[in-house]
């Protein structure tokens, strides 16, 4: 049986768990972990659910670590740290007996993305990039157009997150803050691909009509209409993107880039481990979600 960890209101763990219903999938949610029954020792493990429904360490078979931190528990710091080196431990003991699918929650903890960005840059052209503190050498860089990125993609205390935002130039930031500069990339269709096993899924999104740069922003997650399509990549793009994945130690996950306005280029942006994929293929007619449910299997 395989272990979902993750919260309530994923929808793509609502596709999981209907593709492979409650005989082969036991969801942990993490926003509701009072709901269940846990227990841990040293030989054992087993997690019960309001239902009866029930999962050990004996009839475990893989588990799957998505998103299951990405909502804030109304708790206080000590009780929400205890709680997640529980759901920690429980992906650990997966981890350590080589039985955990996809990738760990501190993925690009360990990689980071100017790291991610020089594997890349072997194979696919990349935006000028720059982080910097104290603003840095940011003179070097201030000859082309540039926006900032959050290196975390964590909410602030106003629970604001900074997206890809223009920068009218290196004297209008803020020394007292860490920055995450890149060139822009003008362009008129996002690309992004998503790799599962050996699979890899190219769509294409237009940019026509959006308000801002970033296309997070305004993305419909009610999985209600088409806003990606497929994207024709070339054998040797297509090539370089697996050597891509296996430098990066990956079988799953998304890789976005732009495809440059002027010369047609692929310029590779960033890479996320844990990236959605339900939105790429809202009715299955690509066969996303069934090669997601099949690697889910082993």
């Amino acid at each position: 049986m395989l272990l979902l960890l993750t919260t309530s209101g994923d929808g793509s763990s609502d596709i999981v768990v209907s593709r492979l219903g409650n005989n082969e999938v036991f969801r942990l949610n993490y926003d509701m972990w009072k709901a269940y029954e846990i227990t841990i020792t040293p030989s054992f493990w087993s997690i019960k659910n309001p239902a009866g429904h029930e999962i050990t360490s004996e009839s475990a078979s893989s588990a799957f670590w998505w998103k299951a931190f990405t909502v804030a528990l109304d708790e206080d710091k000590h009780t929400i740290f205890e709680i997640k080196y529980i759901f920690r431990e429980l992906y650990s003991w997966f981890s350590t007996r080589g039985l955990a699918r996809g990738n760990s929650p501190d993925y690009h903890n360990k990689f980071g993305k100017a790291n991610i960005l020089s594997i890349a840059s072997k194979r696919f052209d990349i935006p000028r990039t720059l982080i910097s503190v104290g603003l840095a050498s940011t003179d070097e860089i201030d000859s082309c157009e540039l926006v900032a990125k959050s290196l975390s993609s964590v909410l602030n205390s106003d629970n604001k997150l900074l997206v890809t935002t223009s920068v009218p130039s290196t004297q209008s930031l803020d020394p007292s803050y860490p920055w995450f500069l890149q060139e822009t990339i003008h362009s008129d269709w996002d690309i992004t691909v998503f790799q599962c096993g050996q699979s890899f899924f190219p769509f294409k999104r237009s940019r026509a009509g959006l308000e801002g740069l970033d296309w997070r922003t305004e993305q419909k997650f009610f999985y209600e209409e088409q806003e990606w399509f497929p994207f024709d990549m070339t054998t040797e793009q297509l090539g370089n993107l697996k050597a891509v994945a296996h430098e990066l130690g990956l079988d799953f996950g998304r890789y976005d880039f732009m495809l440059a306005r002027e010369d047609n280029r692929l310029i590779f942006l960033e890479v996320n481990a844990s990236g959605q994929w339900a939105f790429l293929d809202i009715e299955n007619k690509y066969g996303l979600q069934q090669a997601v449910v099949d690697w889910l299997k082993g």
